[in-house]
């Protein structure tokens, strides 16, 4: 129950919506998912709550393969996932993190965008997107920007969003055939957050093949694990070069002891994803 009382507005264009953000105590909600869950709590107390439903633009979905995909900020988890087939087809990873993204309900009402904009580190969308370079595109009355999603995050609850500034839409480029896992580790199978998750993406799995990583639950923010990529580039994927690579990873992770696990846990399953990872998708040989 949200126990204070709060404007609602609902604008049917961009700049009418731009206008009233640039005022003081201004939130933006498209699913609600979180907005709703920190007002009830009284976490937040806005002056106005501006729905964006009405804004056509922000339901755009582009995609090929000289451009890569782009989706605006108002597509539902569950419309990307299944109604564009393309997501599955070369963004395997991301469809598999959206897949797990709370329940069915949370899904048909939540948004990617919603997901990176609440900046959990226990983001599930996050990781794939790390994987796959995505990028932002921000507006505000002042203009547009893009910013890489490696520069998004500043800490938990934390983004490079300034006031009057919200995400229009995700860009992915598309780099390639690829496949890709996203594995989440939670205290139960269903609706919870990530007590760890991971995101491996293999771009050009029979070509050049450039392994990506990237974790949720492990750090402030979501990461990718740029020095592990850069061992395992070009080696052949032997049982040494294999545990070097998880070695890397679980030496790159800084976790905390919270209510969903341990950090020696989570360091713990840093190390055994990656292999997990890689023998699901035919990348290592069995016995590793």
């Amino acid at each position: 129950m949200i126990t204070f009382s709060y404007d609602y507005v609902k604008p049917k264009s961009l700049d009418e919506a731009l206008e009233i953000l640039d005022q003081e105590n201004v939130y933006p909600i498209l699913g609600g998912t979180d907005l709703i869950v920190k007002m009830r709590a009284s976490v937040i107390k806005p002056r106005t709550v501006i729905d964006l439903k009405g804004i056509d633009e922000l339901f755009n979905v582009d995609f090929s393969k000289e451009k890569g995909l782009t989706f605006g900020a108002g597509i539902k988890l569950n419309v990307l996932i299944e109604e564009f087939d393309y997501v599955k087809e070369y963004y395997p990873t991301l469809f598999q993190g959206i897949r797990v993204v709370g329940g069915y309900q949370t899904r048909n009402r939540g948004t990617v965008v919603g997901n990176l904009c609440n900046a959990s580190p226990a983001s599930d969308t996050a990781p794939a997107l790390l994987t796959y370079n995505a990028e932002l595109n921000i507006i505000s009355k002042k203009g547009e920007r893009t910013v890489k999603i490696t520069e998004f995050f500043k800490g938990p609850g934390k983004t490079v969003l300034e006031k009057g500034e919200i995400v229009k839409s995700v860009h992915i480029p598309f780099e390639g055939e690829s496949i890709g896992r996203y594995y989440k580790i939670s205290r139960i199978k269903a609706v919870d957050l990530a007590t760890i998750g991971m995101a491996l993406t293999v771009i050009d799995p029979n070509g050049k093949r450039e392994i990506r990583v990237a974790l949720a639950s492990v750090a402030p923010t979501p990461i990718r694990i740029f020095e592990a990529e850069e061992f395992i580039k070009g080696k052949e994927l032997t049982m040494e070069n294999v545990e070097q690579f998880a070695q890397i990873i679980q030496d790159s992770v800084n976790p905390i002891t919270d209510a969903r696990g341990t950090a020696e846990y989570r360091k713990r399953m840093a190390k055994i994803l990656p292999i997990k990872l890689l023998r699901e998708m035919n990348m290592i040989k069995e016995g590793l």
